[in-house]
């Protein structure tokens, strides 16, 4: 069974309320099934044992009421609730290393950096994302 990633773009309102910035149900933020993109972003499916820029954080206590109602209805169906800042994605050093966890890494992982590790779009898609006017993007899987 696959599993899939479910992206929600944030933005501060008028009054800094984050809300949701609508998009076309066929224009999925981030949304290819790419796994080594799910392990950096959460550790999910992480069959390298590389080191995620963050372990699930749960939804955001300020998240937007259209998120938390999308996540709501998933249920059970959704797990590893995340966020992180597109600041936190923009910023991070994709030519440093990449870290293993404490198993070290797996023998079918041959990248040493973690713009190796990441396919060609993904950098560019989070130049997209930041002409939407996204702060924050939230997440969470399903399986």
């Amino acid at each position: 069974m696959g599993c899939d990633i479910h992206v929600h773009l944030e933005r501060r309102d008028d009054q800094g309320r984050y809300v949701e910035i609508p998009q076309h149900p066929y224009d999925y933020p981030l949304g290819t099934r790419i796994y080594t993109r799910f392990a950096f972003l959460a550790g999910v499916r992480n069959w390298a044992n590389i080191v995620p820029l963050s372990s699930p954080r749960g939804l955001p206590y300020d998240v937007s009421a259209t998120v938390r109602q999308q996540s709501d209805d998933r249920g059970i169906d959704g797990h590893s609730h995340s966020w992180l800042t597109l600041n936190e994605l923009l910023t991070f050093d994709y030519d440093q290393p990449l870290y293993f966890g404490e198993h070290g890494r797996d023998r079918r992982c041959t990248e040493s950096t973690y713009r190796e590790l990441l396919d060609d779009h993904f950098l560019q898609e989070l130049r997209d994302i930041q002409t939407l006017g996204a702060t924050r993007l939230v997440f969470w899987f399903d399986n």
